[in-house]
């Protein structure tokens, strides 16, 4: 249990991050609200993507792949470094494109270069993953507050969305960057503080199996396909694409935000190693949990539900952020079901409904890597749809709408009738090419 002074230290750094958040909200205009003015520099968009994506969800359950795999999980962060090497590339060309007419969101993209039933397709699949990352990551905060204090997790969860909405509702996507910066240094600190401290005080960590191929090509293939799809897909990436000065911004951004998940990556599985040497029998969902709590020295308590705290925070308030944003923006605004001048109005009340039905589904469902393979699923789809695109961006429509359609159809009936598991994700992928070659089909008969 944590002390008085533990508790001190996570109050405290609840009252930084409020104090910061809602002095974003102050005079603020619309679009610095929905897209911070497309002002960010390198050094902020590098940090608070960098505190995106490594939030509770990717440190649970990349640290559980782990323990299950191996060293041979690192595929995916591995996948995940040629994603966005060629993913800057294909960012060069949608950033000119954001300036000229004013992107918003990833489905901006689709409304613009494949019309309108393409755009409300990929609206749909954006909503339904990142609010399932905000389920993540509402889970994951909420299984470390109940594993190091006396908070039931209901309470916890409840405890996460109180402090994201306090300043989320006031200050938006600018709000969502400032207090990033803040939960980015914490984050890397206190990783570099927990390896050391694994370092100095495990003395079987030389017995760690470090072997990258001891899982079946199959698995290693999934991984390193997952990490090079999902930036492709990844909505708040194209918002800090779109919210960048100038494409030499992105530049730096995207060459300092690769250092640092490289680090990230084998800060990991380092920590998952050691974990899973020393301790065989753990419950897979929260190992990285239970076992920095049985492994660091006494007095370290504190380290990790602070650690989880900057990343369960950091990420759930732009997750929240961005299916609101497209919720609201794609599907409302588009569909003419509200008008533009209500739009910050209806932005404010998605995020709080969607908030109500992430708590739901957190206290129901309680599985951080079952829902973190619904959410990859879905990703994937999308990621490899995005990718092809770019390689012939003529590609008729019909092969478009209908490799999204069955995506999205095809992984919640999958989800539903077969459960969760690892399979769904390459399911989905096949989903995507079925309906690319079926919609190639009906398109070359059509013209007959």
């Amino acid at each position: 249990m944590l002390t008085t002074l533990d508790y001190s230290l996570i109050i405290a750094y609840i009252i930084i991050v409020l104090m910061v958040g809602l002095s974003a909200g102050k005079k603020e205009t619309k679009e610095e609200f929905l897209i911070a003015g497309r002002k960010l520099n390198f050094f902020t968009t590098a940090v608070t993507l960098f505190v995106n994506k490594v939030g509770a969800g990717i440190l649970l359950t990349y640290s559980a792949l782990v323990y299950l795999y191996g060293a041979g999980a690192i595929w995916f962060f591995i996948g995940a470094i040629f994603g966005y090497f060629v993913f800057y590339f294909f960012a060069k060309k949608i950033k000119k494109m954001a300036d000229e007419k004013n992107f918003y969101t990833l489905a901006d993209f689709f409304f613009d270069q494949k019309g309108k039933l393409a755009g409300f397709l990929v609206s749909l699949i954006v909503v339904i993953s990142m609010f399932w990352w905000v389920v993540v990551n509402f889970t994951g905060g909420a299984k470390i507050l109940t594993e190091y204090s006396p908070i039931n997790f209901e309470w916890a969860v409840i405890i996460m969305w109180a402090v994201v909405l306090s300043y989320l509702l006031m200050g938006g996507f600018k709000a969502v960057v400032k207090t990033d910066i803040i939960q980015g240094f914490g984050l890397f600190t206190i990783l570099f503080l927990i390896i050391f401290s694994l370092f100095f005080n495990i003395p079987t960590f030389s017995k760690i199996n470090i072997d990258f191929f001891s899982i079946p090509i199959g698995q290693i293939v999934n991984f390193f396909l997952a990490g090079l799809l999902l930036p492709f897909a990844a909505a708040e990436l194209w918002q800090r694409v779109y919210a960048a000065k100038n494409i030499e911004n992105l530049k730096k951004w995207l060459i300092i935000w690769s250092t640092m998940y490289v680090i990230v990556g084998i800060l990991l599985t380092l920590i998952g190693l050691i974990i899973r040497t020393n301790l065989p029998n753990l419950t897979n969902d929260i190992v990285l949990v239970v076992g920095l709590n049985k492994l660091l020295p006494v007095g370290l308590a504190w380290l990790p539900i602070v650690l989880f705290c900057f990343a369960a925070l950091s990420t759930t308030d732009t997750f929240l952020f961005s299916s609101s944003a497209s919720l609201v923006q794609d599907l409302l605004l588009k569909s003419n079901f509200i008008k533009k001048e209500n739009l910050l109005k209806i932005m404010r009340i998605s995020i709080i409904s969607l908030t109500i039905f992430a708590i739901i589904l957190s206290i129901i469902i309680r599985n951080l890597v079952d829902t973190t393979f619904f959410f990859v699923a879905l990703m994937m789809s999308l990621g490899l749809l995005v990718l092809i695109i770019w390689v012939n961006p003529k590609i008729n429509k019909y092969s478009i709408n209908l490799s999204i359609l069955f995506s999205l159809v095809g992984v919640i009936l999958l989800a539903i009738l077969n459960g969760i598991s690892t399979s769904l994700v390459v399911y989905s992928l096949w989903l995507c090419v079925a309906g690319l070659i079926i919609g190639g089909w009906f398109n070359y008969f059509k013209k007959w």
